[in-house]
């Protein structure tokens, strides 16, 4: 009977996503990113591949990008304003292709729900830009049980330096 309800539970979750946790802030309504540029500048800026994915929502093919497997020590930052959004001390390896973070620097990011493909997902954005990173699930490690799911086209990576301990 409990492995009934726990199915049950993965399959609510997946249909209604209500992503919580302390780095957690959803998108308010009518709320403006600091940083507002408009689709051509975007464009001219990021080329059509990042463009895609960050600005229209797109998603890259799973295992297809190089951050899947970065294993070294730095900062992920929002390849369309270059603000930081996640520490590689908190990348694991969800086993999904995309780059993943069981936590985000606070205030980097903001969510919205997203309604696409006939599921209810909670969308991950830069919380400068508004950029689409990519999803976030209640399905991650301890301690925040949170996955954020990440197309590697949305990031660029600072390796961190000697000096900057």
């Amino acid at each position: 009977a409990n492995v009934m309800a726990g199915k049950r539970l993965q399959f609510a979750n997946r249909l209604f996503s209500t992503v919580t946790g302390d780095n957690i802030r959803e998108l308010r309504p009518g709320e403006t990113a600091p940083i507002d540029k408009t689709d051509e500048e975007w464009f001219d800026e990021l080329g059509e591949e990042t463009f895609t994915i960050l600005r229209a929502h797109g998603t890259e093919p799973p295992g297809s990008h190089e951050y899947n497997f970065n294993k070294k020590d730095g900062v992920y930052h929002c390849a369309g304003c270059n603000t930081p959004l996640f520490k590689s001390s908190d990348k694991y390896n969800s086993g999904t292709g995309w780059p993943s973070f069981f936590d985000s620097i606070p205030g980097a990011v903001v969510t919205k729900t997203d309604k696409s493909h006939f599921m209810v997902r909670t969308e991950i954005l830069c919380a400068s830009c508004h950029g689409h990173l990519g999803h976030v699930f209640p399905d991650g490690p301890k301690p925040t049980h949170l996955r954020h799911c990440c197309n590697g086209a949305a990031l660029t990576f600072v390796p961190r330096t000697n000096s900057s301990n």
